[in-house]
């Protein structure tokens, strides 16, 4: 599970590392296309919580490097980092206490609808967390100056758009190696 744990994070940090090369850093302004929520979700969906040290690991890795959170936003940054990491798990833990879906057939295939609909709640739960986190908060950024609506469309379009396509590649490109080098 370890190494499982090292190449979760690696995939965070490297689809975080991608989404910061092609919009800069702004955490006032999300970008359109969020792959990490994507790989998050997915390593919850195949390794249970088991995924968690990878997936707050690849956070913060993510929010340090990428982000220097610690030297502009030494407690929001963090935060932020957190909630990212733990949107997708909440949202899992949810929709099974509901008993809305265990995200696989009898057949051991992934459910899609089921997982747009985690994808979304996922993102609802980012988005709202992280609103209520910096808006008016952010050290540098008056409460005037983060315009609410153009946040919440921006992370969550982001956070869904980036979810769908990274797990649909995922599943069209990688499965059918993971599956063959029985990996999962």
């Amino acid at each position: 599970m370890f190494v499982i744990n090292i190449v979760i994070a690696l995939v965070i940090f490297l689809t975080s590392a991608l989404m910061s090369w092609t919009n800069g850093i702004d955490i006032t302004l999300g970008h359109y296309l969020w792959l990490p929520m994507g790989a998050k979700i997915l390593a919850f969906l195949l390794f249970g919580l088991w995924a968690l040290p990878g997936v707050l690991l690849g956070s913060l890795m993510s929010g340090y490097i990428l982000y220097n959170f610690f030297h502009v936003n030494p407690i929001y940054g963090p935060l932020g980092s957190l909630i990212g990491a733990f949107a997708p798990m909440i949202a899992i833990l949810i929709m099974r206490y509901f008993n809305l879906s265990t995200f696989f057939d009898g057949d051991k295939k992934l459910e899609f609808s089921h997982v747009i609909f985690l994808i979304v709640l996922s993102s609802i739960i980012n988005t709202l967390l992280k609103l209520f986190l910096y808006f008016g908060r952010v050290s540098g950024v008056d409460q005037q100056q983060i315009d609410s609506s153009e946040f919440i469309l921006s992370y969550l379009t982001g956070d869904i758009l980036g979810g769908i396509v990274f797990i649909l590649l995922t599943i069209k490109i990688f499965m059918p190696l993971l599956i063959r080098f029985k990996l999962i």
